[in-house]
């Protein structure tokens, strides 16, 4: 890994776009799990690291790298960014309003048999341990240190699965987001 962290602060030093391709590669990932422990929100967590990584190309921050703290800092300097983002966070804007809810019990109403049945087969084809993370959180509510402690694996695991999860559901089902909403709100059992 420090010959990693030595080629990535070259080529940044260099002003290289590889360097920035290849922190992408080797650090994109664990960084946004990372600010996924603080804003419980892997979009916000991606959209945290993708703002920082165009923050470090933009304004040269890469001619300040070091190899020996490059880890430290890039967690670090992600980890405040999400703090930052938590104290911009409204809590009122988040709220689910009535409208929301009425749209998605319309939606519901309108949702055929097949449609759910789709749903239902689509995560039936998720592997075993992925099907255990997504009704974890998502029918039984659960956070994801309590789906990791119950299927004994890590949260960084419990979050990796329903990630490739949901890609594998979002690719194969184009109205799942709003389905795992409404299954959240309602707790329907699939």
């Amino acid at each position: 890994m420090r010959n990693l962290d030595n080629e990535i602060c070259t080529l940044l030093k260099q002003h290289n776009v590889e360097g920035l391709k290849l922190l992408f590669s080797v650090y994109y990932r664990p960084l946004v799990l990372w600010a996924d422990t603080y804003l419980n929100n892997i979009g916000h967590a991606e959209d945290v690291v993708q703002e920082f990584f165009v923050k470090l190309w933009e304004k040269k921050f890469g001619d300040r790298l070091s190899a020996l703290t490059l880890k430290s800092y890039l967690f670090t300097a992600v980890k405040n960014q999400a703090l930052n983002v938590l104290e911009k966070f409204d809590p009122l804007k988040e709220t689910c309003d009535v409208a929301l809810v009425n749209h998605f019990q319309v939606e519901y109403d309108d949702l055929t048999e097949e449609l759910l049945s789709r749903v239902k087969a689509e995560i039936k084809k998720l592997s075993p341990r992925s099907q255990e993370v997504v009704n974890g959180v998502y029918l039984e509510g659960l956070h994801y240190k309590e789906v990791a402690q119950k299927l004994g694996i890590s949260v960084s695991t419990v979050k990796t699965l329903l990630v490739n999860a949901l890609k594998q559901l979002r690719t194969s089902c184009e109205h799942i987001n709003e389905i795992l909403t409404f299954i959240l709100y309602k707790k329907i059992t699939i």
